[in-house]
């Protein structure tokens, strides 16, 4: 049995798990984390991933699965605003959606109130407000919502709050009362979109207080003005100091209007970026360290000619018969003692204490309840005899296995055409055998990447036993990671088997789950040899 907390911390199941229950893709591989409205990128992280780093990719996944389900992307492009309105407008939303997903999704709330706390509280960077006061603004907004979730955050946002108040009386409390309302009823985008423009025209329209007029004489009142320009520069002076050898912000000498000018990269990062910086920079180096997960693409897939397919076929019904005939010995009668059924001669003596169970019956338990996957190696080095026989074996297993009852077969091959890391699903679990066998051999190996999507695809399947067998000529483009993956697979309880096909390569990686065949003939006694200990016994050949 495969254990909930093994899942858990395995990233690839984990994404997988996250991407099917929000209705989302999750897709891992290359160097960036990022969302293009439909699909959740997660960089190649290391092998060995930190529960905290798997505590970030699951972040992460929760922050985008929210938006990709419940923002509006049609309206936020009609919207069509300027780069403050829109940092605005993504803290609302970045609240709104998180909030959303977790009345679904309540342990997400857990996921996403840690990382504001890592963020916003314990690894906090330097505010914006120590480099720029019209920074503090946006930076106010950002820790006024994250702190409707996360108490702790409220330090960080009364220190943003005591800058504006410095420099900008009276704003904190426009925008407060534009906050209130976001946090009664902000429904939808839309409504995202409309508070921000108010908070930015807040902003804008901001006036510094007017000092009121005196009786003074005209030269008090020169004398007034010059010394009120002089404490006007001395502020301006106090915005613009920052500490010796620190850049210093463009924005800081500048009027709080000029704020609304400012560019993307000069302003408060949102908790998407933030995390996607973070995951990003923890993508791994090497390639040889690196998990990634296979992609699903397109082939060229022909049924097979009829000879080859008659030899297949021939082999198949040797298979099947074999397998079933070993069935039938392998099936178990459990004798049950009971009040009904045939009198059982040695449980008589129950009668003297007054105990009527003394009849039999008998129950045929199969025990098989298994899925197999069959993993097809159709890399350039299959080329020639080697694919024409593998091709052959492929189509022989799958037909054998989908007349056994009880065991739920599919087939994949890899690579793919559209990408390195891909896969081709030729049959899925649960569909009937097709005629598409015959097929060209081109690419290189990909084996991990293919083995973590077919981990992928086996989880969800309700069969007790998960078998995966490997079908290939050769050794995968890395083995340390396709190490890796069988590991892992056999640590979740996955049986991994393999069928070198004219190469012995397969046994380096399963030395004790893997034959070779030659040719078609030594199909039957090989599969029949692993799937004998396999389905029925639940051991390695």
């Amino acid at each position: 049995m495969i254990r909930t907390k093994d899942v858990l911390n395995c990233l690839p199941l984990l994404a997988s798990i996250l991407g099917d229950r929000y209705g989302v893709q999750v897709r891992i591989g290359g160097k960036e984390a990022c969302t293009n409205g439909k699909v959740i990128h997660l960089p190649a992280l290391p092998m060995d991933c930190e529960p905290e780093l798997l505590a970030l990719a699951k972040g992460f996944t929760d922050h985008e699965a929210a938006h990709i389900r419940h923002t509006d992307f049609g309206v936020l492009k009609a919207a069509n605003l300027d780069s403050v309105t829109f940092n605005l407008f993504n803290c609302l939303e970045d609240w709104r959606v998180e909030k959303k997903l977790s009345g679904i999704f309540p342990g997400c709330r857990r996921n996403l109130n840690w990382l504001i706390r890592r963020f916003f509280t314990e690894q906090a960077q330097p505010r914006a407000g120590d480099d720029s006061p019209a920074l503090a603004v946006l930076d106010y907004v950002l820790l006024t919502v994250r702190a409707w979730d996360v108490d702790e955050v409220t330090p960080a946002r009364q220190n943003a709050a005591s800058i504006m108040a410095q420099h900008f009386p009276g704003l904190k409390d426009a925008l407060d009362a534009i906050l209130v309302k976001v946090y009664i009823h902000c429904p939808d985008t839309a409504a995202a979109v409309e508070y921000a423009r108010q908070i930015a025209i807040c902003v804008r329209q901001w006036e510094p207080p007017r000092q009121a007029p005196t009786s003074k004489s005209a030269n008090d009142h020169g004398s007034m003005t010059k010394a009120k320009l002089e404490v006007n520069d001395s502020a301006k002076q106090i915005g613009q100091r920052s500490e010796p050898g620190q850049p210093q912000s463009a924005l800081s000498s500048l009027p709080l209007k000029a704020l609304l000018h400012a560019e993307a990269q000069d302003l408060p990062q949102n908790i998407g970026e933030i995390l996607a910086i973070e995951l990003t920079s923890c993508s791994s180096e090497s390639t040889g360290d690196a998990l990634t997960v296979g992609v699903e693409g397109t082939r060229q897939a022909a049924p097979l000619p009829a000879e080859q397919k008659l030899q297949a076929l021939q082999a198949s019904i040797a298979l099947r018969t074999r397998l079933q005939g070993f069935l039938q010995a392998q099936t178990q009668r459990r004798c049950s003692i009971g009040r009904k059924g045939t009198l059982h001669a040695n449980s008589l003596h129950r009668l003297q204490v007054g105990n009527s169970r003394v009849f039999q019956k008998e129950s045929v338990q199969l025990g098989l309840n298994t899925a197999v996957h069959i993993l097809l190696d159709v890399s350039g080095s299959m080329a020639g005899a080697p694919i024409n026989l593998a091709n052959r074996a492929c189509f022989a297993v799958a037909t054998a296995l989908s007349h056994i009852r009880g065991v739920n077969p599919a087939v994949t091959a890899f690579p793919a055409t559209t990408v390195t890391n891909s896969v081709f699903p030729i049959m899925r679990h649960g569909h009937t055998v097709p005629d598409l066998f015959d097929i060209r051999a081109s690419g290189g190996t990909p084996l991990a990447g293919a083995l973590w999507w077919v981990l992928q695809t086996m989880l969800p399947l309700k069969e007790q036993r998960k078998m995966i067998l490997i079908i290939t000529d050769g050794m995968p483009d890395n083995p340390l990671a396709a190490n890796n993956a069988i590991g892992v697979a056999q640590q979740l309880g996955f049986e991994v088997y393999g069928l070198g096909i004219r190469d012995e390569h397969i046994t380096h990686l399963l030395p004790h789950s893997s034959r070779v065949v030659n040719d078609l003939p030594d199909l039957v006694p090989a599969m029949f040899a692993m799937l004998q200990a396999a389905l029925f016994k639940g051991g390695a050949a």
